[in-house]
């Protein structure tokens, strides 16, 4: 399967007359996406939210390179295909949990829709794509186990900060 531009009689006839629409690539939108987030970062979004989309595009250029050979695609070209094998990647070469791969395709996801927004894709390849974040059952520290670490003196200062900073954040339940 080639993803490069596809080459027909009508594209090379258009192509000659100069009736070329304006081909829209993933990684132009996604570009655009990030640099309109990160003039908004502080006002509509965090610099986390930020960071997570600008991971999401470096995972979806180097998918591009190992997959297909290539740096860019249009998106008229994403498909049901070319989201499973993400997703594939994002678990196997990039060995992300589920939640974490889940997370990446929402990027992608958003990505897709600004672009059936614009009219620029009509179908959405996300249509019977199916992503589902796994509750996690995370283990906490007993009242126990929280005391016994606050009688623990450190020689280090450090190490004692440290101790010092995550009681807080247990005690108040601040990240």
């Amino acid at each position: 399967m080639t993803l490069g531009i596809e080459v027909t009689a009508d594209s090379l006839m258009n192509e000659y007359l100069g009736k070329t629409e304006k081909r829209r690539t993933l990684k132009e939108v996604f570009e655009d996406h990030n640099h309109e987030m990160a003039m908004l970062v502080g006002k509509d979004f965090s610099k986390m939210t930020l960071l997570r989309y600008q991971t999401a595009l470096r995972h979806i250029e180097q998918f591009m390179r190992e997959k297909y050979n290539i740096s860019d695609i249009d998106i008229k070209k994403i498909d049901h295909l070319f989201l499973t094998d993400y997703d594939f990647f994002l678990r196997s070469v990039r060995k992300c949990s589920n939640n974490s791969a889940v997370k990446y395709i929402k990027n992608l996801n958003k990505i897709v829709k600004i672009c059936l927004a614009n009219g620029w894709i009509i179908n959405d390849p996300f249509a019977n794509f199916k992503a589902t974040v796994k509750e996690i059952d995370r283990v906490c520290l007993t009242e126990d186990e929280i005391d016994r670490l606050e009688q623990t003196s450190f020689a280090n200062e450090r190490l004692q900060r440290v101790k010092d900073i995550f009681l807080f954040s247990c005690y108040t339940g601040l990240a």
